[in-house]
Order: C-alpha cells, then structure tokens, then sequence
C-alpha cells in the first residue's frame, strides 16, 4: 500500500478512489481554486515532483511538439502531390497536343523516364499486332508475367517487388530493378499494361497509394485511342 493510500485511509470516509471518482465527475473542481493548484504536487517520470500546472503545460508542450511535426510532414507530402499533380497535367497537355496515335505513345514512355524519374519503363499491349516503338507485345498469358495479366483483370494498379522472372521479361538485361507498378490499360487491363520500375526496393511498396498511378492508366488508355492494332 502507497503513504498516500495509507493517508487517506487515516480519514475515516475518504478513500483515494473517491477522491478520484469526484474530481472526474466535476472537472471544472479546480476554475475557482488555482491557488490549491500549484500546491499539489505529481511524481515525474524524471525524478523528484512538480506542480499539477507545470505537469499539465508540459504535458500541452509535447502534445504541441508532436502537432508541429505531423504539420510538417503533411504540408511535405502536399507539396510533393501538387508536384506530382502538375507533371501529371503537363504529361496529359502533351499527349492530347498530339495526334498521331504511335507519337503519343512515345510521347507517353519518355515522359515518363524524364520527369517522372522512372527507371524502368514499358508499355506492354496483349496479342499480336504490328511493331510500334515503345511498345513490348506479348500474350495475356505469357509465361514469365507470372499471372500479373490476371490479377490487373480487377482494374487496380499494383506495386510490389520485381521478381527476376519478370524483370528478365520485361526489363531484360537490367537487373538493378527491384520493385515495380503495373497499371492496367483499358478497363479490366484489356488493353495491356504499362510498367514503372525502380531501383529502391520500398519504391514500389504494397502499400503505396495508387491514386495517380490509376489516373496514368487512364492517359495511357487515350493515348491509344486511333491506334490501329
């Protein structure tokens, strides 16, 4: 049992948990009486003990700390979507300027390698068609996609890490690739899919918001439109 228990067992009627139930019950206990305020004294987790006030303003100096950092970090991560988001206007005004069907999709990859920073990229269509620069023609089913095809049948993009098979399929040659995002083209990746490639491992994370990457989908499924397969 604590010294304060066994003082406030000393007074016949009043517990600690009283004490404490009645100041929950009546938070606003202490508006009138500030003065009793700086005499009650609370163990700090340092050593030695402090005011209820100055605990409490430490307390709001911490939770405002920790405020101001989370402040920071969510104005950085709206600086990089307006920067992400320009690039992807800018990529969209160019592809749309353009009318033949096989410039835009070159237009399309090699934006993509330049102001997007991408280090891989390809733009796979399905089936047999004619060479078009650019472009990597291969079945839905081909062996070294390992069921990719399949999965972008759901219509959302996907990041992961780049397994050899299909790094050897689609970036052959390269093997400094190490995660990936394949986003399909066309509704149910009916299309094809494009292929964006990275270096870093976590680039390409599982759990990378998907947002612009399904609205690149979608630029990449209008830059084919015309386009005679």
């Amino acid at each position: 049992m604590s010294t304060d228990e066994k003082r406030t067992e000393e007074r016949p009627g009043l517990s600690a948990t009283a004490v404490a139930d009645y100041l929950l019950a009546n938070p606003e206990f202490f508006r009138d009486r500030r003065k009793l305020l700086t005499r009650l004294e609370i163990p700090h987790p340092a050593g030695g003990a402090v005011s209820l006030v100055e605990r409490q303003v430490e307390v709001l100096r911490q939770e405002n700390r920790q405020l101001e950092r989370r402040l920071v970090d969510w104005m950085e991560i709206a600086r990089d979507n307006d920067r992400l988001l320009a690039r992807l206007h800018g990529l969209g005004v160019a592809v749309v300027a353009e009318d033949d069907p096989a410039k835009r999709l070159n237009i399309l990859v090699e934006r993509l390698r330049t102001d997007f920073d991408a280090e891989g990229v390809v733009l796979v269509l399905f089936g047999n068609g004619r060479a078009i620069p650019q472009v990597r023609r291969l079945e839905r089913n081909d062996e070294g996609l390992d069921g990719i095809a399949e999965v972008l049948q759901a219509g959302q993009p996907l990041c992961r890490p780049l397994s050899e098979r299909r790094r050897e399929r689609l970036f052959p040659g390269d093997k400094r690739l190490a995660s990936a995002a394949f986003v399909p083209v066309g509704p149910g990746a009916e299309r094809g899919m494009l292929v964006l490639a990275n270096r870093d491992p976590q680039h390409f994370h599982p759990s990378l918001d998907t947002t612009y990457l399904a609205r690149l989908g979608e630029l990449a499924t209008a830059a084919l439109a015309g386009l005679e397969t």
